[in-house]
């Protein structure tokens, strides 16, 4: 924020700036500390493209302070503190000291109130000597100054020090408190504050005990400047007075002639008043945040993902926040890219082109995703805004037996039976992915999707005279309305893929727990289990056990696994998570 008030009338001191070399360009007459004010410093700054030897140069008023045998170089800064011992634990710089002698006495030091601060040449002759205040148009400590942590710096080298408006309040912070106090300021270094003319946005006259206009509605970053055209009268728009004030802005009550500038830094509704004529006098700002969060109500994903007759998503465009369970890996390293699916097995993908909100894609994960309904070539998916992780490891969904693909299915959980490879030569390894064909036994065509990330990408081509029941993700690319066509199912790793005789766990009646399982994973089964295949996620087989009720899981990595298990001559596939 910047505030700001100018006295037509202001008394000037004397001031050779504009043709010395040297400026006085930081003060910190109050730093927020107690007692000695021994953190006080004035920053002298050669203004000139040559060094300059300052030696037998004084300050005479505001402190008293010879300068030894010094030169400072062309455009560099002296500092100048009350205690050079305090300092440099405090701020960690290394200064000169203007009271060595006594650096813990209360005397030769700056007024908190102001005064002159008056610096001469080793000829006593006048090179800069303004006064310093507390009060507007001085920063001010509704601004950060004067205790509350800031010190005041002149808005540019070559302006006249003595007018009020040309300090401003620090914007650099040092990154550490004192006394509960955040500290901002560049001792020693070039200003933070570079500008001194504010061009308000808005002006509202005040006179005849009135504020013309009296309500304003600006955004945030905006610049009010009250000019005074008539009357004593003030601004006070201070918390103390209006609680419900997102912040406070003040200017002392003064005669016709001023101006007060306050940038506002946040949103919401600001109500002030003239202290003196408050019954009359009162007046609103109401500053709106140009970029308003958004909100993203809570749906269903089966409610975001329904879709007219044309295959055209119906909630295209809205906003919403989804919660489910992942699955798959991410197919966009560069982002995101995964499925989300919830208990029912109803699915949604997910997608960000350029960024992952610092989530790995893990399946089992529960997220929720913030974000705005999308498609892409006929496929439904979310636009994620933001992920967020509810928890790992959570059981997933049994996969849907399907004879024929289906706009319903999309997104989910699916599994084709009993189909071989039609041409194992598609199965290429290159570029972004590729397509294979199956077939089942009557020759009815399948189209099954390798992703370039997932593991089977890089992996031969399974038996291609075996019959398998493939598992997987449904997804659509069809090109053109209506989208009625272009699904093809997406498996997630290579164990998808599952060798004929495979049946469902109905069939069986298996049931692997606990799962999530940390040490013993029990194996329960109406019928006898012939043969356990431990499978890593990227396809390797670890380990092979006979007749078994049982596996020790106790000394595996925590992952996802495949435990595959044989019984006579079916074959079942589940997933497990080690912990």
């Amino acid at each position: 924020m910047i505030t700001r008030l100018t006295s037509l009338f202001a008394l000037m001191f004397l001031c050779n700036l504009a043709y010395s070399q040297l400026a006085i360009t930081e003060i910190s007459y109050n730093p927020p500390e107690s007692g000695t004010d021994s953190l006080e410093y004035i920053e002298v700054a050669n203004t000139t493209n040559s060094p300059i030897n300052v030696k037998d140069y004084k300050f005479t008023k505001g402190i008293t302070y010879t300068f030894p045998d010094t030169i400072i170089g062309a455009g560099k800064h002296f500092l100048l503190v009350k205690n050079a011992r305090s300092f440099k634990a405090v701020y960690n710089i290394t200064a000169a000291d203007w009271s060595p002698t006594e650096p813990l006495s209360t005397t030769n030091t700056l007024s908190n109130p102001g005064e002159i601060v008056e610096l001469q040449d080793n000829n006593l002759k006048v090179l800069v000597s303004f006064k310093y205040e507390a009060i507007a148009p001085w920063p001010t400590k509704t601004e950060g100054t004067d205790g509350n942590g800031k010190s005041i710096e002149l808005c540019m080298l070559t302006s006249d020090p003595s007018l009020g408006g040309n300090w401003k309040a620090s914007v650099k912070d040092l990154l550490f408190m004192h006394n509960g106090k955040e500290v901002f300021g560049t001792p020693g270094a070039p200003n933070s504050i570079t500008v001194c003319i504010i061009v308000p946005d808005t002006i509202v006259e005040v006179s005849s005990f009135k504020f013309t206009p009296k309500d304003l509605v600006i955004k945030v970053g905006e610049t009010v400047r009250w000019k005074n055209i008539g009357g004593s009268h003030n601004v006070n728009g201070k918390v103390e007075t209006f609680p419900s004030n997102p912040e406070s802005f003040f200017s002392g009550p003064a005669a016709a002639g001023w101006e007060y500038d306050y940038t506002f830094t946040k949103p919401g509704l600001y109500n002030y008043q003239c202290d003196p004529h408050s019954s009359q006098m009162k007046g609103t700002v109401t500053v709106l945040d140009p970029n308003p969060p958004v909100n993203y109500p809570t749906r269903t994903i089966l409610s975001v993902s329904s879709v007219n007759t044309n295959g055209i998503v119906d909630s295209l465009g809205k906003n919403c926040a989804i919660t489910g369970v992942v699955y798959g890996v991410n197919l966009r390293p560069a982002g995101l890219q995964f499925t989300l699916i919830d208990n029912n097995n109803n699915g949604i993908g997910i997608f960000n082109g350029n960024t992952n909100f610092s989530y790995t894609v893990t399946e089992g994960d529960n997220v929720t995703v913030q974000g705005v309904v999308a498609q892409f070539n006929g496929f439904t998916q979310v636009t994620a805004a933001n992920v967020v992780k509810n928890s790992g490891s959570n059981s997933l969904v049994t996969p849907k037996n399907v004879t024929t693909y289906a706009e319903n299915d999309e997104s989910s959980l699916v599994a084709i039976g009993f189909v071989k490879f039609k041409d194992p030569s598609q199965w290429v390894s290159a570029g972004s992915g590729f397509n294979v064909t199956m077939v089942d036994a009557q020759q009815k065509e399948f189209v099954v999707r390798i992703d370039n990330d997932i593991d089977a990408f890089l992996l031969p081509i399974p038996n291609p005279s075996q019959t398998y029941a493939v598992t997987g993700l449904l997804g659509q690319f069809d090109s053109s309305e209506p989208y009625t066509e272009g699904y093809q199912l997406l498996p997630r790793f290579i164990v998808d893929f599952s060798p004929a005789g495979s049946t469902s766990n109905e069939d069986l009646m298996i049931n692997l727990m606990p799962n999530p399982v940390s040490d013993i994973l029990e194996i329960r089964s109406i019928k006898q289990i012939d043969k356990v295949k431990i499978i890593d996620i990227n396809g390797r087989i670890i380990q092979t056990l006979g007749q078994v009720s049982s596996i020790d899981m106790s000394n595996m990595i925590n992952g996802a696994y495949i435990i595959q298990l044989t019984a006579g001559d079916k074959i079942v596939n589940r997933r497990v998570w080690k912990m």
